[in-house]
């Protein structure tokens, strides 16, 4: 259901996620917005020595820095199933104010699920960083395929997740 609603929405701009689901007899999945909610804001700034403590160890500083997406929107529905065991749905809005955003449409890059590639390209493309292509290739061959929501940022956290999983392999193996 994912995939369908996900067709549907990514390219319009909005973005939604599963935030509860419920099997009593008939199904009921609950929807919101992926930028409803509050930020959690309860992290201590980051103190200097920890970054320079970080970057001597080869590690990245922590990530305190970003902004949250999250702007307290209020869209959500339900899906309720119409018969135990049937795969037709009703839809049900909690009340009038969950019917509209509260922002407008989203860049499509801000969004993880809007970026992510189709199995067979992401195969493909597992493989060209295996082969040691390196990401503006990568990128390049992307773009004339259509496909221009890939961040580099992905591709490089692709490839250091290939990396490790060979060592672990080769450790292992």
């Amino acid at each position: 259901m994912q995939d369908e609603l996900d067709q549907w929405t990514i390219p319009r701009g909005y973005s939604m996620r599963i935030a509860g689901a419920k099997v009593t007899g008939k199904k009921k999945v609950r929807w919101v917005c992926f930028r409803g909610g509050e930020a959690r804001h309860h992290r201590p700034p980051v103190d200097e020595s920890v970054i320079q403590a970080a970057k001597a160890e080869g590690r990245r500083k922590p990530t305190t820095d970003r902004t949250s997406k999250k702007c307290g929107c209020l869209f959500k529905f339900e899906v309720i199933e119409t018969a135990k065991g049937s795969d037709l749905w009703t839809l049900h809005y909690p009340n009038e104010e969950h019917k509209t955003h509260n922002h407008g449409p989203s860049d499509q890059t801000s969004d993880p699920r809007a970026r992510r590639l189709p199995t067979e390209v992401s195969r493909e493309v597992d493989q060209w960083l295996r082969q040691g292509w390196l990401v503006s290739k990568v990128q390049e061959e992307l773009r004339g395929r259509g496909f221009r929501n890939v961040l580099n940022t992905d591709l490089y956290n692709r490839k250091r997740l290939l990396k490790k999983e060979n060592a672990q392999g080769q450790a292992g193996g």
